[in-house]
């Protein structure tokens, strides 16, 4: 599982958010353990003032209490930094999420975090859940595997939003790589891909597309890529 943050930065306000956000990774970098993470990605087209903030949850008992930041922090350097934050942020926006591990796909070698990820955000149909994953299982990552480079993670919402709403992750490492949009549709074949789009039309009640950009210099990744539903 994973907890996610989404803030909306106040554009005047982003130099200072993101020098807050170094110091967490700071905390992080020198105290946290290899199997903790915090990654930021941010938005690269649209609302660029969007900042997405994920780190692991292995069981919700993590919650209770004040939470492993706690743990590599002082009293005085949370409360300074949250005061600060507070200033910066026209909104935040919580959820806990799931990764769904028979979904995930990561070709040897790519390399995580990726530089770029697509996050396609999918709504639908209540009581079709179980449809879209038999789908995106039995169609898709068959595919993804024969593709060189592929990397996919499949993430449904469990608290803080819809549980009808999943988040598909693709990261990939330079623009020209959107270029090739017949690449999957080839290794599907050409009517395996038809009756996937049709599938797909059948339950969803709402797309939305972005690309956001890994942001290094305010994240904390040591680990190993979270390609389980455990994580």
């Amino acid at each position: 599982m994973a907890a996610v943050v989404r803030y909306q930065v106040k554009r005047d306000r982003i130099p200072e958010f993101e020098e807050v956000e170094k110091q967490i990774a700071g905390s992080f970098k020198k105290a946290a353990s290899a199997d903790q993470y915090r990654v930021i990605y941010r938005d690269a087209v649209g609302n660029t003032a969007e900042y997405w903030v994920i780190t692991p949850l292995s069981k919700f008992a993590e919650r209770d209490g004040e939470g492993y930041y706690a743990k590599i922090t002082t009293e005085q350097e949370r409360a300074a930094r949250g005061a600060r934050l507070a200033q910066y942020l026209d909104s935040a926006r919580t959820s806990v999420e799931r990764y769904i591990g028979d979904l995930s796909v990561t070709s040897p070698g790519t390399p995580f975090p990726p530089t770029y990820a697509r996050y396609i955000r999918i709504r639908v149909r209540p009581g079709t859940t179980e449809q879209l994953i038999a789908a995106v299982k039995a169609d898709v990552v068959p595919a993804l595997k024969k593709m060189s480079g592929a990397e996919l993670r499949v993430r449904q919402t469990l608290f803080g939003g819809n549980t009808d709403e999943f988040t598909v992750a693709a990261g990939f490492e330079k623009w020209a790589e959107l270029d090739d949009t017949t690449a999957l549709p080839k290794a599907m074949g050409a009517e395996t891909f038809r009756k996937f789009e049709e599938k797909m039309q059948a339950i969803e009640t709402n797309v939305e597309d972005y690309i956001v950009a890994y942001q290094k210099d305010l994240s904390y990744y040591p680990g190993v890529a979270p390609t389980t539903s455990s994580r």
